[in-house]
């Protein structure tokens, strides 16, 4: 039949040839259909890939996705032997505006806040003194908002502006919580933890507000419907005046401002779930495979920044399913501190976000429409050079020549010889250690500290206590420990290999009795404490009065102590 249709074709192309043209010759007419024909075909198959390709390409959204690398010197800001974590950070006019907080390891319990401002090549440009209030609070919000720099704190409402011109923080009045806002609503947002959420619609012609009970920290508008993301699923609201009319009691100022409990809205009246991960339950202590990071508008479409274990994507929804469209090759850990929600929604177009790599790598994700540039920020501060051994014999050599001379001028040049870091974490009084003599519990002394990393198992930690009258050291604090991976490249399973750790802190033990011993010329006595833990005394050499707090296995911690007392 088909090959019936194909002759009728061909004669019916040949009648019309040769009705067109009657003096072309019947060999000929037959030749040049057939080229008609096929020319005819290739041009519509032509056509059809040209408007399947174009259709293809209104479809699938390609993105343009730059990486790069901004290195951070912080070791003359920061102290050695801690841990620098980026908290918050905004970008304003090709600028970065950054919280660092910094901990120490080794038992130094130091914890600083620094405020940086960076420029885009890694230049710290400025390190500005931080507001107490913010120093001493847990969680606090840093975000932008009509061209200004804010932060507020989360138990006090603190409000603080940053002067781009006199480079410093200004108390102000309290400022409010909007998440979102354009010429029509306000949208702000309250977390009640296991109790619910709540996201407010505000008119601002009215003044009415109406509830949602999910997470709106995320926002977009787009064909004047909103939509709200959060890592489960996605919301579209196509007439905020349709949500639930609130009472005025459940109006977003009363219930932020009131002390008494309140619990989230229950209420999804006027929205419609146009995502939902239904592998995922908030009521499942498990993971959820795939987790959608924020929403953004480009080309009049909404896409998602979604990840999963191994990779982050950027996709759409389509008939209530994620499809992936870009794969970014790797995961990204995004992060935001808890109250830090306010700066989520910049532009439509426009979303900036931070991620943790390791100890001392960071980045920032940052979104402009169709254009993605990742930038890692790292940081030079690292962990300490292992010593091999942390010198403790000949500080003890040193001690013994003139015990009760011993000045704290020749600390730090003892120190640099032995491989000591300085800590930098001088203190007045003895109130963070409760094992120096009560006697030295006055404002007149003082304690300088320095850290050596003898090998990956063993830390040493030293800290002199001095007189600020005469600078005679009174007594010296010393504490052995387990090495505090930086990185996890020098990290390891301490669970696995807790009887090889517990074997070393025993050998090193018997290492230091045996060298005190040594050099003052007389055993020790020994005081049971209980629990398989002792106190070694060695109280009558002169000038020198030794006590070592020990453990017979080291099962409840791998710590050594001792103080060494002069006189």
């Amino acid at each position: 039949m088909k090959l019936c249709a194909i002759i009728q074709v061909q004669c019916r192309l040949k009648v019309l040839c040769s009705e067109t043209r009657p003096n072309a010759k019947p060999q000929n007419v037959g030749c040049n259909c057939k080229k008609t024909l096929y020319s005819m075909i290739y041009r519509l198959i032509y056509i059809f890939f040209f408007i399947l390709t174009f259709q293809f390409d209104l479809n699938a959204q390609t993105f343009k996705v730059t990486v790069d690398t901004i290195f951070l010197n912080i070791k003359d800001i920061a102290r050695p032997a801690t841990r620098v974590d980026l908290t918050h950070a905004v970008k304003y006019k090709d600028k970065y505006y950054c919280f660092f907080k910094e901990n120490g390891l080794y038992s130094f319990e130091i914890e600083t806040r620094y405020f940086l401002i960076i420029s885009n090549k890694g230049t710290i440009l400025n390190n500005i003194e931080v507001p107490e209030e913010i120093k001493n609070t847990v969680y606090f919000d840093f975000f932008i908002r009509n061209d200004s720099i804010l932060a507020k704190t989360y138990m006090d409402h603190e409000s603080f502006y940053f002067d781009l011109n006199k480079l410093g923080w200004t108390k102000i009045k309290e400022i409010d919580d909007r998440v979102y806002e354009d010429q029509n609503f306000t949208i702000t947002f309250l977390d009640f933890g296991e109790w619910g959420q709540s996201t407010w619609f505000i008119d601002k012609q009215t003044q009415r507000e109406y509830v949602l009970g999910t997470c709106g920290t995320t926002v977009n508008l787009l064909d004047s419907k909103y939509y709200l993301t959060n890592g489960a699923e996605i919301i579209e609201i196509e007439n905020p005046l349709s949500l639930k009319l609130c009472d005025n009691e459940y109006y977003y100022q009363t219930v932020e401002k009131k002390t008494k409990f309140h619990e989230g809205s229950n209420s999804f009246i006027g929205s419609k779930v146009i995502y939902k991960d239904t592998t995922f339950s908030p009521w499942s202590f498990k993971e959820p495979k795939q987790v959608i990071i924020t929403s953004f508008v480009t080309n009049n479409q909404l896409f998602q920044l979604y990840s999963d274990s191994i990779s982050t994507f950027i996709g759409k929804i389509e008939n209530e399913k994620l499809i992936t469209l870009q794969n970014l090759g790797k995961k990204y850990s995004t992060f935001d501190r808890y109250y830090s929600y306010r700066g989520n929604n910049l532009d439509n177009d426009s979303r900036f976000l931070k991620f943790r790599e390791n100890n001392n790598t960071f980045g920032f994700i940052e979104i402009q429409n169709n254009n993605i540039a990742i930038h890692y920020l790292k940081h030079n501060l690292d962990s300490l050079n292992y010593l091999g051994s942390d010198g403790f014999e000949k500080l003890l050599e040193l001690l013994k020549i003139n015990p009760s001379n011993f000045l704290f001028e020749q600390v730090t040049n003892i120190e640099k010889e032995l491989g000591g870091t300085d800590m930098r974490t001088d203190r007045v009084g003895i109130s963070h250690n409760g094992y120096y003599p009560e006697i030295y519990n006055s404002a007149n002394h003082k304690t300088k500290e320095f850290v050596k990393i003898e090998d990956k198992n063993i830390a040493q930690k030293t800290e002199y206590l001095y007189s600020a009258s005469d600078n005679d050291v009174k007594s010296i604090f010393i504490e052995w420990s387990l090495t505090e991976p930086y990185n996890q490249t020098n990290s390891f399973d301490i669970f696995n290999e807790k009887p090889e750790i517990s074997k070393r802190f025993s050998n090193k033990q018997n290492e230091i009795v045996k060298i005190i011993t040594k050099q003052l010329g007389f055993d020790p006595k020994k005081k049971n404490r209980g629990n398989g833990y002792f106190e070694f005394s060695w109280t009558a050499y002169k000038g020198i009065e030794i006590v070592l707090y020990g453990s017979d296995n080291f099962d409840g911690g791998e710590k050594i102590r001792m103080v060494i007392n002069l006189k």
